[in-house]
């Protein structure tokens, strides 16, 4: 395990689960029709990047039981320290199957951005981690996530097959990623983890991602 607090903290935990699984679960992206994927692409988006359909029922069988496994296996407020009473979304209504396309030089990247603080279909869940599973074995460093501050402070968190890479999320926890090498795809599995947000504070949540055009692919 390797783990740091600057920018934000963060962490990866190397050969997450057997190998059998984890091919078995990227495999379940070579079944997914080209029409199946929500893709994020548009002017404007700041990304260029497919997900499953919202919803567990969307994900194959293969890359679910992993999402499952993660989900009932890794808790981050034990492996952080903090407590923030996380809890898994698995329903996987944000993460689930991600997939940065370039194999057909689709220029698949993820621009700078913060992901939205609350929960799409739950107003009173606060999004306190991201946990990424990668599933790509050719792979290369344009892979590498770039996480930094509002300080300007960065970190660069390797891509590596069978590798947990997690996350603390804030206002300030922005992370993204150039277009990644043509002829190749990067694909992950995301469980999101969340938090009650007090009723009195529902109204002053942000329900959306920010990108911040300055820092989008520079």
């Amino acid at each position: 395990m390797k783990r740091g607090d600057k920018p934000y903290p963060w962490m990866t935990i190397d050969n997450y689960l057997p190998m059998s699984i984890v091919r078995a679960a990227a495999r379940s992206y070579d079944v997914m029709n080209d029409d199946e994927w929500v893709k994020y692409g548009k002017e404007g988006d700041g990304q260029i990047q497919y997900c499953n359909p919202l919803g567990r029922l969307n994900i194959p069988s293969a890359a679910l039981m992993v999402l499952d496994y993660i989900s009932m296996n890794f808790n981050p407020d034990t492996e952080f320290g903090f407590y923030t009473r996380a809890f898994p979304d698995t329903e996987y209504y944000g993460g689930g199957m991600m997939l940065t396309p370039n194999r057909n030089n689709e220029g698949g990247h993820l621009g700078f951005h913060v992901d939205a603080t609350t929960h799409g279909r739950h107003e009173n869940w606060k999004r306190e981690y991201s946990a990424i599973l990668c599933l790509s074995e050719d792979y290369d460093s344009s892979f590498d996530l770039e996480i930094r501050d509002d300080e300007g402070n960065s970190k660069k968190i390797p891509y590596k097959f069978n590798q947990l890479n997690v996350f603390k999320c804030s206002e300030s926890s922005w992370h993204g990623l150039p277009e990644i090498t043509k002829g190749l795809d990067r694909k992950t599995l995301g469980v999101m983890y969340w938090s009650k947000i007090p009723d009195v504070d529902v109204d002053n949540v942000r329900v959306k991602a920010k990108f911040d055009k300055e820092k989008i692919n520079d």
